[in-house]
């Protein structure tokens, strides 16, 4: 099933505004992306602790040829199968369809498999979904399901290249800190790897779930199909049209396309919304539907729902209740489809932005639309849980010193240093509270603060966050440290035997070209 498909496969007459609504959303074209290929012959690995696998693998008809590893246990004696002993703690499995590589001890030479059948238990991957090509059969089930599953998988196959990533937006970590792991933690497929300062995706591995991208508080991962301003361009005409056939408080209803709810099954006013992978949108999207006019937005459990999926949305309901709770609009308005705290957003003005731009651009769309719609009192800043990406550095100026070691480290340009003067500047609209600042800190000066301002100018203002007047060298009057910073050198340095004398000390406080000078005079270095 594609995107455009309404549900149970068909989208339904225009009579209604439901209807309506469906088919409009429809006409939307949605961008194309990158293809990922496979391709398989017959070679199966059987894996497994006894002669079971020997068994299995007799029954695997042509192309299928097997071969079988015995792990922990002496191999048959057979002639008609190649079949080696292995121990399971000095095997490595890795790959994927069509590139299974299987180690049966460390640096040994890998040898190729288009698909696994493991027998072992708990199995030898424990991805919570499974990747293509590797089976692990129920105890009790009978060969002929499986050979179906292995027989489907030998030919060549393709399919969508379903993220982006943009490591110059990434967060994971700079200078040997880990700051973001929320990515490798979240992808049920194992499809992710943490590196230094970025991380790997690998294609093959990716099933689409989405939930990385979901996750990501910069942006650097994208869901691919469809891409974020598509997805809003298919709200809208969705919402649009609705409203323009004369239907009434819209409720969207996002669900797997391939787990369609009956139209028959539906309130006239629950408006459903396809998408490959319910963990692929988050509170971006889920935002912009209640600012497009929508009353509230619901979210289908998918079937391949795992406890890790599962927990990073209901991380993002806990984050988008705290916004909708601090600008006056129910908590409620944002859940899962049958949880027991639903509510309504009150009618608003709708949305009309076309949803271009980064994740972040999108979230503040919404956000000062929602602003603006606002029945309450709008207070200067909403406080947020911690795990909101949104939010303020807070810097203590009696441990500051200055040495803009979190200006270095900050990925996104939030923290800089100012040029020409002891001063760290701060713009609050690109702080995603990643915490790199506050671990490179040597003062432990620094701390994180998750808030939104809720004026649109004062969040995109460059402000101060500590400064201090230059110290001059004592010798030719040219600024070159602060106050603190001196205070703090000279403070740790004072009990050395070098800096002992009143001469070394004086050095401390000149510039470096005055501090050679100091050192190459007559007696200088005594």
């Amino acid at each position: 099933m594609t995107l455009s498909e309404g549900c149970s496969g068909a989208v339904p007459p225009a009579t209604d505004p439901r209807g309506a609504a469906l088919a409009a959303m429809v006409e939307v074209t949605v961008k194309g992306t990158g293809i990922v290929n496979y391709a398989t012959a017959g070679r199966v690995l059987v894996v497994g602790p006894d002669d079971g696998a020997v068994a299995l693998a007799r029954q695997l008809p042509p192309p299928l040829v097997s071969t079988v590893v015995v792990l922990d246990a002496a191999p048959p004696r057979v002639t008609d199968l190649t079949v080696v002993a292995g121990e399971r703690r000095l095997l490595s499995l890795t790959g994927h369809l069509g590139d299974f590589r299987v180690r049966l001890s460390p640096g040994g030479e890998p040898a190729v498999f288009d698909q696994v059948v493991d027998l072992c238990r708990p199995p030898l991957l424990d991805d919570a979904w499974r990747r293509f090509g590797y089976h692990v059969p129920a105890d009790d089930a009978g060969a002929g399901a499986l050979v179906a599953a292995l027989l489907e998988q030998v030919g060549e196959f393709e399919k969508p290249r379903y993220f982006r990533y943009d490591p110059a937006l990434c967060v994971r970590g700079r200078s040997g800190m880990i700051a973001c792991n929320r990515c490798v933690q979240a992808c049920p497929a194992g499809a992710i790897t943490g590196l230094a300062e970025r991380v790997e995706v690998d294609p093959y591995l990716c099933q689409g779930a989405g939930v990385c991208a979901t996750v990501c508080p910069g942006g650097a991962l994208q869901y691919a199909y469809p891409a974020l301003d598509d997805a809003i361009h298919r709200l809208r005409r969705l919402l649009e049209a609705y409203r323009a056939a004369g239907g009434a408080a819209p409720e969207v209803l996002i669900h797997e396309a391939e787990a369609a709810p009956s139209l028959d099954g539906l309130p006239a006013n629950v408006l459903p919304y396809a998408v490959e992978e319910v963990g692929s949108v988050g509170i971006e999207l889920w935002l912009s539907a209640l600012a497009l006019g929508a009353r509230a937005v619901r979210i289908a459990p998918s079937p391949r729902s795992t406890h890790g999926l599962n927990f990073a949305l209901e991380v993002q309901f806990g984050d988008a209740g705290a916004l909708l709770d601090g600008l006056g609009f129910p908590s409620g308005a944002i859940g899962w489809r049958d949880a027991p705290d639903q509510a309504l957003m009150p009618p608003t003005r709708p949305a009309t932005f076309a949803g271009m731009g980064s994740k972040r651009e999108v979230l503040f769309l919404a956000l000062d639309h929602l602003i603006a719609e606002s029945p309450a009192a709008m207070p200067a800043e909403i406080e947020l849980p911690a795990t909101v990406p949104l939010g303020e550095v807070v810097v203590d100026p009696r441990r500051c010193t200055l040495c803009v070691a979190c200006a270095t480290v900050c990925p996104r340009g939030a923290i800089s240093a100012e040029e020409g003067a002891p001063a760290l500047v701060f713009f609050e609209a690109r702080c995603v509270q990643c915490g790199l600042c506050e671990r490179a800190c040597p003062e432990r000066a620094i701390r994180m603060r998750a808030r939104l301002l809720t004026d649109r100018t004062a969040r995109n203002r460059r402000r101060t966050l500590h400064e201090e007047p230059p110290f001059a060298c004592i010798s030719c009057g040219k600024p070159f440290a602060t106050r603190s910073s001196l205070d703090r050198v000279l403070a740790t340095l004072g009990k050395h035997p070098m800096f002992q004398d009143a001469a070394a000390r004086r050095r401390l406080q000149m510039c470096a070209d005055c501090r050679v000078a100091d050192l190459m005079r007559p007696g200088g270095a005594n």
